[in-house]
Formats: C-alpha cells, structure tokens, sequence
C-alpha cells in the first residue's frame, strides 16, 4: 500500500509539474492588452531591438544559429540601429530573462541555461547603444510597463521592429503594440525565427492587423 501511495504521489505531481509549466509557456506566449494610445498625439518613431542577447545570437552548436543566416540579420539590425540614431530615432533594446520558476527550471536542465538570471550571456550580442533598456520575463515586450512609459514621455506612435524570435517574442510584441493603438512596421530582413514558416504565417497575420512588413 505504502509503494501505491508513492506512485500516485508521483503521478499526481507529474500532473501538476505538466499544468504549470503549460501554464507558465502559454501565458509567456501571450500578447498583452493595455489602454488605446491617441494615435495623433504620437507622432514619433521608436527602433526596437528584442532579445538580441549573446544567449540568444551564438553560432553553432545545439543551440546556436546557422553563420549564414544569422550573421546578414544581424547586420541588418546593426544597420537599423545605425540609421535611426542618425534620424534621431530612439533605439530601445528589449532583453529577456526567464523568470518563471519551471520553465527556468527546465532551460537550466536542457537548455544550457540561457537566458535564465545569473547567466553570462544576458548582455547584447550586438556593440549597441540603445537610448533605452527593457527587460521583460514575458514574450510581450509590452508586459515590461517601463517600455509604455518610455514610449509616452516621447510621444512615441509608431514602432519599428527588429530581433528574434519572430514565432515568439516580436510576434508578440508587434501584436501587444496592435493591440494599444501603435503603428507597427516590422523590418522583415532584421528578423531571426527557427521556423521561418511558422514566422511567415505569424507575418501575414499582423499583416491583416494593420502591421507593414518593409
């Protein structure tokens, strides 16, 4: 009795160590609500760079990304960068730190532990320097509330976007930035995914949100 007592004690917190962590996946891959902007009194452009940490933008190995393709994007992004401080434009670098407790759990087990506190790879992967730092837990850029503060008190509207992973973290940035009344304008070649047809689909629904691919 007592060795049935234990399965079923395993049983049922495997069940539960299941829930939660779905739980904790689905509400990071969520996009955030907040209050409609007036999109007339925000007449300026912000950059955002999301997630282009040394966790995220290594090359090789199980976790790292092709040469050939991440080194392009990631020229791109410093090109963008580039640009828009010499416009004037305000570049905002969104970095991500995995907080929640099982899904860090499990990227320290399997993951190599990127991106979770404590890592050494949390800095830029890029020699930005932005105007303005976020760090957010959540896919959502906008789940960071300093990122609508900053955004407000520059009298930011429109957004342009950069960085990875277009299935995850920029899709669901762009679609938090829709869903407040922003001006989304993604620069397509400045954009990482591991699923570029996943990314494709993800594009074409902003796209029908009112979002520009340029």
């Amino acid at each position: 009795m007592a060795l049935v007592a234990v399965v079923a004690a395993v049983v049922v917190a495997a069940a539960l160590f299941v829930i939660r962590l779905k739980y904790e996946l689905r509400r990071a891959n969520t996009p955030t609500t907040g209050e409609r902007i007036d999109i007339s009194m925000r007449p300026n452009l912000a950059l955002l760079v999301i997630d282009i940490q040394k966790d995220f933008t290594s090359i090789g190995g199980k976790y790292g990304w092709d040469e050939a393709y991440l080194k392009p994007r990631l020229a791109m992004i410093s090109t963008a960068t580039i640009k828009a401080s010499e416009a004037e434009i305000p570049v905002i670098a969104i970095s991500h730190v995995y907080r929640a407790p099982l899904t860090r759990l499990m990227i320290w087990l399997f993951g190599e532990g990127r991106g979770i506190p404590g890592s050494k790879g949390l800095d830029l992967g890029l020699p930005l320097s932005p105007d303005f730092e976020v760090v957010k837990s959540l896919g959502d850029g906008f789940s960071s509330p300093e990122l609508e503060g900053y955004l407000a008190a520059n009298r930011v509207g429109t957004l342009l976007l950069t960085g990875l992973d277009g299935c995850h973290c920029v899709q669901n940035t762009a679609n938090g930035a829709l869903n407040r009344g922003y001006r989304v304008e993604i620069l397509e070649n400045a954009v990482l995914s591991r699923d570029e047809a996943g990314w494709r689909k993800h594009a074409e629904a902003l796209e029908g949100r009112g979002a520009v691919l340029t």
